[in-house]
């Protein structure tokens, strides 16, 4: 189960890109092949098997492929204007039963969500190939210079034991072996000064500890891609509590309004995080061909905010900006945790 939210993306996506037929390929009144009732539209009305004739030509198959995948339904261009112009808009309609015309919004948030990953991996694999190669061309003789010098100053240190000079090395040469070796010596060091002062409890809870780090830390060394899978894998399963967190933030604030409801903060938190992750994709494929000065367009992050919560919220200038305040501050504290949990979980099934 590594790949939840691309299976749950892909089958949201689903209603966007199905093929809308114009009609049956099957004349009305045909009894239909699955329960025999008269035809009279593209789906049988009885079963809902659909009224299609699989006896084909290739380029007729050809082009049911191009057109069923090339097509977007309609509820899509009707439905990203007004997420980005008029965001309160577009809530307030799906409050108020007005949703014929609009992209479901959990589908919307799956879909982009899983874009934002997608476009970020890209972004950043490509800011690393280009770092590498800049580094490629930097001259070898000036490197090895750089590094004799930082080899001078690590054994010139009298302040660093055997232990940490070894450390130092091996962090210098980018052997991971090495530093997790040499980190394992110094924390078996102080295990055996520690047990001498601690009771048993403590040296048997530490002993715990350290032994659940140092497989960790091994794992780490020794499967550095797997950690880097486990870290995208656990991303996405963390990001998808901004949802839930949002909309719980978001009813503390509007607590005392009896006409707002929690449903109601979920799809305003759908529509407003799937603006922010547009924003965050878009920046990284400004920023693959423009650089950093793409990211200036997160400034239009808090605006969108402003406009959204003030319209679908129906509340005053003053309210709005400090329920915004409260709310980043909120967003900020619950953020953190999130981030401790993704790096914990991650790194905790580098064992398993």
């Amino acid at each position: 189960m590594t790949n939840e939210l691309e299976t749950a993306a892909a089958a949201s996506a689903g209603g966007w890109l199905r093929f809308r037929r114009r009609q049956a390929d099957i004349p009305p009144g045909t009894p239909c092949a699955n329960c025999e009732t008269p035809l009279v539209g593209t789906y049988c009305h009885a079963c809902g098997q659909l009224a299609e004739n699989f006896n084909k030509s290739i380029w007729k198959l050809g082009k049911e492929a191009l057109e069923s995948f090339f097509h977007l339904d309609g509820r899509l261009a009707h439905t990203l204007p007004r997420l980005i112009a008029r965001p309160h808009r577009l809530t307030r309609d799906y409050l108020d039963g007005k949703r014929a015309f609009q992209v479901p919004p959990l589908r919307m948030f799956l879909v982009i969500l899983l874009l934002t990953f997608v476009v970020g991996q890209c972004a950043l694999r490509g800011g690393t190939t280009d770092e590498l190669v800049r580094q490629a061309g930097t001259s070898a003789g000036d490197s090895q210079s750089a590094l004799d010098q930082a080899r001078a100053e690590i054994a010139a240190d009298e302040s660093l034991t055997e232990s940490e000079r070894r450390i130092a090395e091996a962090a210098l040469e980018r052997n991971w072996g090495g530093i997790v070796a040499g980190v394992t010596t110094v924390q078996e060091a102080n295990r055996i000064i520690q047990e001498e002062a601690d009771d048993p409890a403590d040296r048997e809870s530490a002993s715990a500890f350290e032994t659940w780090l140092t497989d960790r830390l091994e794992a780490v060394q020794a499967e550095p891609r797997r950690f880097s899978l486990l870290l995208a894998v656990w991303a996405q399963r963390v990001v998808m509590l901004m949802l839930p967190v949002s909309a719980l933030i978001l009813a503390c604030m509007f607590f005392w309004r009896r006409e707002v409801f929690l449903f109601d903060h979920l799809i305003f938190s759908m529509h407003s995080l799937s603006f922010q992750l547009l924003l965050i994709t878009t920046s990284f494929l400004l920023a693959m061909g423009i650089g950093p000065v793409a990211w200036n367009l997160l400034w239009l992050s808090p605006v969108h905010l402003f406009v959204h919560m003030k319209g679908a919220y129906r509340s005053g200038t003053a309210m709005t900006l400090l329920r915004m305040s409260v709310l980043f501050t909120a967003t900020v504290i619950a953020g953190s945790f999130m981030l401790l949990l993704w790096l914990f979980l991650a790194f905790n099934e580098m064992a398993g």
